[in-house]
């Protein structure tokens, strides 16, 4: 296991965090029921449901029709999948229903704060599941969640952008190339999230990210609107087909979604800019509505066994925050130079959202981008 590399990415996400806490973990008992429904306070003690039903609410093709199936098999459990393809969908669902509705959903680091902020997350402490000890040591205190009361990790990855070095000749290795590209990469893709696409801007500009200052913001608006005729999609969707049938050379991506194109297109190169990229992870939290808290939590428990979190990682080519899931990585997956982050590679690091006031000047710069 390349403990190194994935102690650095635990501590990048953990960012100002404090020291670990003691927590005490719990054991119980088996349940049929649904358990107790959140209602703001910490749930009880970890009580293993063994029949009823599940709501799960993620990113669309985002959990794995295989785990579907293995968990009603392992559990007695029936697991119903929705999905969203957003934060901010999940987010207008959970408040317009009061967190009712799901019994467990899937957020991005910076959604859990804001979800955990506004009492529409369930405590329960990530330390009390069975499996809790499963989760890595630098993988418990991070920004979002401090000591893992509100989640539990599912899978992290970074934002970057690949190329062809059939197609382009040069060696690209910084956002400064990407939002200047060579001619021989023709019109290149980005994706359609202002906070991605302005937030690289201001790493090229060396702007503040959710900068106020008007002169760091010009120069980031600047940079995008001269960047914009060699644009020829602002879409964060069929970025990977793209990549991998040719019909772009170069373009913003996830690095999982980059691994799967390389897989069709060899020739791919996933950069990692000398500016830094985002790092950021997917995590499983309980709504404080959730009717089947004892199922839901028997679930992250679930998930927490790394041969079921295995399942996913090597499905959707992202790396976990749980013990002993690397050793069980598709080999392709563990040498992929778009999932290992290099070991001298000190710059994929989380990025915390900006308020609204400092969002309202993303979008100005976004919108008059894509204008």
């Amino acid at each position: 296991m390349r403990r190194t590399r994935r102690a650095r990415i635990g501590t990048a996400l953990a960012l100002t965090a404090a020291g670990a806490l003691a927590l005490t973990a719990c054991g119980g008992g088996v349940s049929d029921s649904g358990g107790e429904a959140g209602g703001g306070a910490a749930a009880g003690e970890y009580v293993e449901a063994s029949s009823g039903e599940l709501n799960l609410y993620t990113w669309s093709d985002y959990y794995p029709e295989e785990l579907v199936k293995k968990f009603t098999e392992d559990t007695g459990i029936t697991l119903n999948v929705d999905y969203y393809d957003s934060n901010e969908s999940l987010e207008a669902k959970l408040r317009a229903s009061d967190g009712a509705g799901y019994d467990v959903v899937v957020p991005t680091d910076y959604m859990v704060e804001i979800l955990k902020n506004d009492g529409l997350l369930l405590e329960f402490d990530a330390s009390s599941l069975p499996n809790g000890g499963n989760i890595e040591d630098d993988f418990m205190d991070v920004y979002f969640d401090e000591g893992r009361k509100y989640s539990t990790p599912y899978l992290y990855g970074t934002t970057s952008f690949a190329y062809d070095t059939e197609v382009i000749d040069e060696e690209l290795t910084s956002w400064a190339d990407y939002f200047d590209p060579p001619e021989s990469a023709g019109k290149v893709g980005t994706m359609n999230d202002q906070s991605e696409v302005v937030n690289s801007a201001l790493r090229v500009t060396g702007g503040e990210f959710c900068t106020t200052d008007g002169a760091e913001l010009q120069a980031a608006q600047d940079l995008l609107v001269d960047f914009k005729p060699r644009v020829a999609t602002i879409n964060s969707d069929g970025i990977l087909e793209r990549l991998a049938n040719g019909e772009q050379a170069m373009a913003m991506i996830w690095n999982g979604a980059a691994h799967r194109a390389m897989q069709e297109r060899p020739s791919l190169r996933y950069v990692y800019p000398e500016e830094g990229i985002a790092l950021w992870q997917d995590n499983f939290t309980i709504p404080v509505g959730a009717q089947n808290v004892d199922q839901a939590k028997t679930f992250l428990n679930w998930m927490l066994d790394p041969e079921n979190m295995a399942v996913a990682v090597n499905y959707q080519a992202y790396a976990s925050g749980v013990e002993g899931t690397q050793e069980l990585m598709d080999p392709e997956l563990a040498d992929s130079e778009a999932i290992v982050i290099p070991e001298d590679y000190e710059l994929a690091k989380p990025v915390r959202p900006c308020n609204n006031e400092e969002m309202t000047n993303y979008t100005k710069i976004f919108e008059t981008f894509k204008g």
